[in-house]
């Protein structure tokens, strides 16, 4: 089986321990990367040194706790993540999401499997390159709970029950296609780095059952029905505060303006 990353060349935390975890759990296969080139790291100028100092000097008070936290999930990753030595495998690098440098690499590749892994949001002139299937692992209940940071959005909400993991195919829209697979979190209290490092180490799991069902190629899509979906966006430090004042007790109520009926609940029967 021939499975490529699309990911980028300096990958996320998260998306380097799925990458690792699924090369040790399937050496079988044969595995390729389309990379997108990352900004070139610049260190911070003096007068943005003092200006840094200064902030979190006079107002840390809590309200930076959002990008602490982050990184204290990253790190907490990289201790369960396997080097990767990129070296060792097929590598093409581009300029550009969905650029045309991308697809010609990927009709070069071949691939069967695309997996999206922190290249962005993926057009239908990529995914459809795949012959089996593009797919996308998303840390939340799809497509019940679409977007970014769902684990954050559930806890803020009270919609505890949603936090989770699904792989699914990448489609026209977002977090909408067809789900492989999906889990939820067993344990949902805790604070935000807890459930959200938990829930980075249960979709590496996911994403492996994930493909070991469609490497199987007897699998068959059905239709499941309408399903309330909500899309949520990139939170705050000021909204990450008042929540983790609370002990990460919910904040408010969603309410019933907040969420979109889909049409298909499409999954994957293996």
């Amino acid at each position: 089986m021939n499975i490529c990353f699309y990911t980028k060349t300096n990958p996320s935390a998260a998306n380097l321990l799925n990458i690792s975890y699924l090369m040790n759990r399937f050496p079988e296969h044969n595995y390729s990367f389309v990379r997108i080139v990352s900004a070139r790291w610049t260190p911070p100028t003096f007068k943005e040194k003092v200006k840094n100092w200064y902030v979190n000097k006079r107002f840390d008070d809590g309200r930076f706790d959002y990008e602490r936290d982050q990184q204290a999930i990253k790190d907490n990753l990289r201790t369960h993540t396997t080097p990767v030595n990129f070296k060792d495998f097929r590598c093409e690098d581009v300029m550009k999401v969905n650029d045309a440098a991308s697809e010609q690499a990927m009709m070069n590749i071949q691939p069967d499997i695309i997996i999206q892994a922190g290249a962005g949001i993926v057009k239908e002139n990529i995914f459809t390159k795949a012959r089996i299937a593009t797919i996308n692992v998303h840390h939340g209940i799809a497509p019940e709970i679409r977007g970014i940071e769902s684990t954050f959005w559930c806890l803020f909400y009270g919609l505890n029950d949603m936090i989770g993991v699904t792989c699914h195919f990448i489609d026209e829209k977002l977090d909408t296609g067809a789900v492989i697979c999906k889990q939820a979190l067993q344990t949902t209290t805790g604070t935000f780095v807890d459930l959200q490092t938990a829930n980075f180490l249960m979709g590496r799991e996911v994403l492996g059952k994930s493909v070991a069902i469609l490497t199987k190629e007897n699998f068959r899509i059905e239709n499941r029905g309408q399903v309330k979906s909500y899309y949520f966006g990139m939170p705050d430090n000021f909204l990450y505060y008042g929540l983790k004042k609370r002990n990460f007790k919910p904040l408010m109520k969603i309410s019933q303006r907040a969420f979109t009926m889909k049409d298909l609940n499409e999954v994957v029967v293996p």
